[in-house]
């Protein structure tokens, strides 16, 4: 199956990356022309001495220094954001996290796409931006199936239920879903918005908006079935395919789900009606 990307931490990377940037917010823009202001010259009134009370000066060295101004700095423009996206990332995770799992160009374009197609029957590999499991996908032969599939020769084509061996290549994944804050992802989610608003509509929505294709991608990744049981699987070719029609017929999305087993889908359908209740 190629489609080992998970679908709910890539939804989550996209409001993550907001929050990789938070030491980079949006400049206020300069006004086109200014108004003329007029200069007042200060009045000087003369000094006159005032007896002091030694007990009562104030001693400056305990005094509370002035808070420095922060500075605010602009968004990088989505075509340079990759090494903010990164080094932010190196941060939070880890450096070598950050390697395993991040693909590094495009960081934010390959996000967007990626949500965008995980309504959709597939997301094709080259805009993926996590990386899979370094693991291959794990299957055992159903030498019992309920039902026998043919082909077209009428020859039974065999057939295979996911090992739950599988499951565990998603764990390290879900755990770094539920390590993030999502009080602060939401909060970043905020203030970020526009460099994944930009690269959506680069994908072709002129119109269109990101957060809305967002929650519609949480929702549908909520309504994922809670399944038990085994799944059972088949390959007439060069994929694995769910017997089950139902199954089969849903979003890459909610596959993938499906695949990361039941207990680690269940995680990740947690953290994201957190996330969608912040949104």
């Amino acid at each position: 199956m190629r489609n080992w990307i998970i679908g709910a931490i890539v939804v989550l990377a996209a409001v993550a990356a907001y929050y990789f940037f938070n030491v980079y917010q949006p400049a206020e823009p300069e006004a086109d022309t200014l108004a003329p202001v007029a200069v007042v010259e200060p009045v000087v009134e003369p000094e006159v001495p005032v007896e002091t009370d030694s007990a009562t000066v104030l001693d400056t060295e305990f005094l509370p220094a002035p808070e420095a101004e922060t500075e605010e700095v602009p968004l990088p423009m989505l075509t340079e954001s990759d090494p903010v996206v990164l080094e932010s990332l190196d941060g939070l995770v880890g450096e070598s996290a950050v390697q395993r799992y991040v693909v590094g160009d495009n960081v934010i374009s390959r996000v967007v796409a990626t949500i965008d197609m995980l309504g959709s029957r597939q997301v094709p590999g080259v805009v993926q931006a996590v990386s899979g499991p370094e693991s291959g996908f794990e299957v055992s032969v159903n030498d019992n199936p309920e039902t026998i599939i043919t082909n077209e020769e009428g020859d039974p084509i065999p057939q295979y239920i996911i090992d739950p061996a599988n499951y565990a290549r998603y764990t390290p994944y879900v755990e770094l879903l539920e390590e993030a804050d999502t009080a602060d992802l939401i909060e970043n989610y905020r203030s970020m918005y526009p460099l994944f608003q930009e690269a959506y509509r680069q994908m072709g929505y002129a119109d269109a908006d990101f957060d809305s294709r967002l929650v519609e991608i949480i929702d549908d990744l909520l309504a994922t079935p809670d399944i038990s049981g085994p799944l059972n699987l088949v390959k007439p070719e060069a994929f694995f395919l769910f017997t089950d029609p139902d199954l089969e017929s849903r979003s890459a999305g909610q596959k993938i789900l499906l695949r990361m087993g039941n207990e680690n889908a269940t995680r990740v359908k947690a953290k994201l009606a957190e996330i969608k209740a912040g949104l």
